[in-house]
């Protein structure tokens, strides 16, 4: 009985071992043709994807797609942004601002279970490296909630 054990207690290491690695990915946020760089980020149990790359100077919405009612994620906090937000159960939040400083900011439901971290880049060159970026996000254009401006 035992020896069935050591390879079962193996794989769930390599598994774990995996996953971690895959969480720790950054996904560009792609830029879309009005110039503002966009990343649709899934709050369920977690923030998928969890890793966002920005870049400093361009106008940014992270579309917070809350996909539960679980109180730990309704709120949203960020070093990056000056002040909480509220993420509306089973809609998306938008998150409107510009992020300045090159830096890695992380973000956290209220409670600090749910990380993530937002990885802001120096400017690139042009806008035009950017926007053909081959590992650029997916993003949505979906507007199910009141857009939340930050400056």
């Amino acid at each position: 009985m035992v020896w069935l054990l050591v390879p079962l207690a193996l794989c769930g290491v390599v598994a774990a071992i995996g996953l971690f690695l895959h969480s720790r990915a950054y996904v560009r946020a792609k830029l879309g043709p009005s110039g503002v760089q966009e990343a649709r980020i899934r709050v369920e149990r977690r923030y998928t994807p969890s890793h966002i790359e920005l870049e400093a100077g361009v106008p940014t919405v992270l579309r917070f797609d809350r996909r539960e009612d679980d109180p730990c994620s309704e709120m949203l906090v960020c070093e990056l942004l000056p002040s909480q937000h509220r993420l509306a159960a089973r809609q998306e939040t938008p998150i409107r601002f510009t992020p300045q400083r090159p830096g890695r900011y992380a973000f956290t439901c209220g409670m600090g279970m749910y990380i993530g971290e937002l990885n802001v880049r120096p400017r690139w060159r042009s806008q035009r490296s950017l926007s053909q970026a081959p590992d650029a996000a997916q993003s949505s254009t979906a507007r199910s909630a009141p857009d939340h401006e930050m400056r």
